[in-house]
């Protein structure tokens, strides 16, 4: 006795169409396979060639920039700059008291000449008025 298996579709259509079964022919119906439910096809999925290709490109740049962190921390560190005792910054402070000691004789320097120029006669006398001129309208600048 032959028995054939056929889908769930093909037997909907011959029971459909109440079609006699020819003897000796049985039709059953069965779901879809569960993919999860069995060990081979999962195994199939994780060992086939996409899966791995898709693995490696998500994972190589976590691996790569946890490499980076483990050897950025194992070399040799550098030493802190002692910023009191740098010849640079000693060099810099100088340079601003000297500047500071300049601008100090400048002020002195302006305060005797404005004083001396107090002291003088009166030059208001032989300075002219300015010419008191009238304005065209819409003109700002004087010239």
């Amino acid at each position: 006795m032959q028995q054939t298996t056929v889908s769930h579709s093909a037997d909907v259509i011959a029971r459909s169409a109440h079609a006699a079964a020819p003897a000796g022919v049985t039709y059953t119906t069965s779901g879809a396979p569960d993919v999860w439910s069995t060990g081979q096809s999962l195994r199939d999925l994780v060992f086939s060639d996409g899966f791995q290709i898709a693995s490696f490109l998500l994972l190589f740049p976590f691996a790569i920039a946890l490499a980076r962190r483990i050897w950025v921390r194992g070399g040799p560190r550098q030493a802190t700059v002692d910023l009191e005792k740098s010849p640079r910054l000693q060099r810099i402070e100088q340079a601003i008291e000297s500047i500071a000691l300049e601008v100090e004789r400048i002020g002195e320097a302006q305060r005797f000449t404005t004083k001396v120029l107090a002291e003088r006669e009166p030059v208001a006398g032989r300075i002219p008025a300015a010419p008191v001129g009238r304005r065209e309208p819409g003109v700002i600048t004087p010239h």
